[in-house]
């Protein structure tokens, strides 16, 4: 059929060339669909018919029971062949499901079977081996522990012997530096007195008075002897003490804060290393900061009159001997003995500290009343001795006081910096030096301040003297002349006479040069008969004291 506008039949080869042609191609199809809809719609009305028609009936009953010959069974037989058809589908899943169930726990029995059978043969395989180790382990810890008890037991014998030589190096220095104790008498006042190298150690508490030769002589001494214990027990100082060197004569000791430093400290009288290195890349590198100061520890005249003339040099002296002093309190508690736990006056006693830290002797223990009857005399018992019974490395219980030469810092046995070291040392009330040097501080300045009396000096005592008759010189019960008493405060021989005096053994008692250094007597001489001998400066002292002596010229009230 040819298209009445373009005269071309239809083809599906050829492409529309009219509106007419694509008219007659979809005409056709047109057609299918409108019958396709029309069926559609017609089975869709017989379907919600069948559906409305069957719900009725299961609702309506009939009262004769009657067949509705009205209803299509068509549909009742395809509803109820496709229900049976999916049932049948899923019920055969389901068995399929219970089926691989079934397999996965025959497997699963299986294998818990396995595991319950290889459980038991490993807990039998344990057992075993758990009898074999403990019938060995005793066998192969019983040397180890041998080992280890005698180790310790060497290690600990070591200690001890250790400790005695220590003990022995230090009484021996002290001995040699002539560390002892003059006892007063019974029923006397004052103190004990206390002397190293022949020269008495002055209490902190006494400075004012003291002389300064007596001072510079016996703080040299005792620095050169706290550094030689400390060495021998292997203790570093809280504070450091540095000995007579090339750049500076006498001792100086350092504060806790600015000891142990490898900067340079200038000594006084020396030039600064850095004075000589001036220029700006030396100073731009350099340490800023204020280098330590060094305190002395010696003497060039009276400390009152020290207190007057330089106030600076007074309190560097004043804190120089207080830290020499809590350094030796410090020695002291880490070797057993509790300095300044009563009272921080304690610390002010220096002598009488070094004394006990090394040559006290040992206290005795108390004896039972059923073995002070007998004869044989008890063993006496020192806290210094390092032959003890039950010793263990370190001390569990920080009440026991440790002996001397336990604690050090250059053992692992006993070292002091450890947890049981740092525990002993925690109950320490002088922790840190300067409520002491506080303390003494205000004592000296009250002892000035409160006295009733001042020293008259030379030109005052030649005027009260004048017009008055010379006073008759009085001399010793063996005629010779009693040494007088010169303008500094120092105890030296009359400059008239020339004997000799003697000490004990035979040799020439020493005599204290400018320097404030001990050394044999020579040039001016005394003699003295031989109930006097061996007395020296010691006795001079010890006699002053006795007889009330203030050692001055003359006092005068304000």
């Amino acid at each position: 059929m040819q298209c009445e506008i373009c005269n071309r039949p239809a083809s599906s080869r050829l492409p529309f060339n009219c509106t007419l042609c694509a008219r007659d191609a979809l005409y056709q199809p047109r057609i299918q669909l409108a019958q396709t809809l029309l069926h559609t719609e017609s089975l869709g009305k017989e379907v919600e018919r069948n559906v409305v028609a069957t719900s009725k009936r299961e609702k309506v009953k009939s009262s004769a029971g009657a067949r509705i010959s009205d209803l299509n069974h068509t549909w009742t037989i395809h509803r109820a062949a496709s229900d049976q058809s999916i049932s049948e589908e899923k019920t055969q899943v389901v068995l399929s499901h219970v089926e691989a169930l079934r397999e996965e726990t025959q497997k699963i029995k299986a294998d818990i079977a396995a595991r319950k059978a290889s459980l038991l043969k490993r807990r039998a395989e344990f057992a075993s081996a758990k009898q074999e180790l403990s019938q060995s382990q005793a066998s192969a810890l019983d040397p180890v522990d041998k080992g280890i008890k005698r180790t310790e037991h060497r290690w600990e014998i070591m200690h001890n012997k250790t400790a005695e030589s220590r003990l022995f190096l230090c009484r021996e220095v002290a001995q040699l530096y002539g560390l002892h104790q003059r006892k007063r008498k019974k029923g006397g006042l004052g103190r004990d007195v206390y002397f190293i190298g022949g020269v008495p150690i002055a209490d902190l508490r006494e400075l004012n008075n003291a002389a300064p030769a007596h001072v510079t002589t016996a703080t040299t001494n005792l620095a050169h002897l706290t550094h030689l214990v400390s060495h021998y027990l292997s203790l570093r100082l809280p504070a450091e003490i540095t000995l007579p060197h090339s750049d500076y004569p006498f001792p100086t000791i350092f504060s806790p804060s600015s000891s142990y430093t490898s900067r340079e400290v200038p000594f006084p009288g020396s030039t600064p290393h850095h004075s000589s290195h001036n220029s700006p890349s030396t100073s731009r590198h350099s340490d800023n900061r204020p280098p330590p100061r060094p305190r002395p520890l010696h003497l060039d005249k009276k400390l009152s009159a020290l207190a007057k003339d330089d106030q600076v040099a007074y309190a560097s002296f004043v804190e120089g001997v207080t830290f020499l002093a809590w350094d030796i309190a410090w020695l002291c508690k880490t070797q057993g003995i509790n300095i300044g736990g009563g009272s921080w006056e304690e610390v002010c006693a220096i002598g009488k500290n070094l004394w006990h830290l090394l040559l006290a002797p040992p206290p005795r223990s108390p004896v039972p009343k059923e073995i002070s009857t007998k004869s044989s005399p008890q063993k006496p018992m020192s806290s210094h001795n390092p032959n003890t019974s039950n010793r263990t490395p370190a001390l569990d219980n920080t009440n026991d006081a440790p002996t001397l030469g336990h604690f050090s810092h250059g053992t692992a046995y006993g070292f002091l910096a450890s947890a049981s070291g740092a525990e002993y040392m925690r109950d320490w009330r002088l922790q840190s030096p300067v409520k002491v040097i506080e303390k003494v501080k205000a004592m000296l300045l009250a002892e000035r301040t409160g006295a009733e009396w001042e020293i008259l000096e030379g030109n005052e005592w030649e005027e009260e003297e004048e017009g008055q008759a010379e006073a008759p010189v009085h001399h010793a019960g063996n005629g010779a002349r009693k040494p007088k008493i010169e303008e500094t405060g120092v105890l030296v021989p009359a400059q008239a006479e020339t004997g000799e005096q003697y000490v004990g053994n035979g040799g020439r008692m020493p005599r204290i040069e400018e320097t404030g250094v001990l050394v044999p007597g020579h040039g001016v001489k005394m003699e003295s008969d031989g109930a006097d001998q061996g007395r020296g400066v010691e006795g001079e002292e010890i006699e002053e004291k006795g007889k009330g002596k203030s050692g001055w010229m003359k006092l005068k009230s304000r």
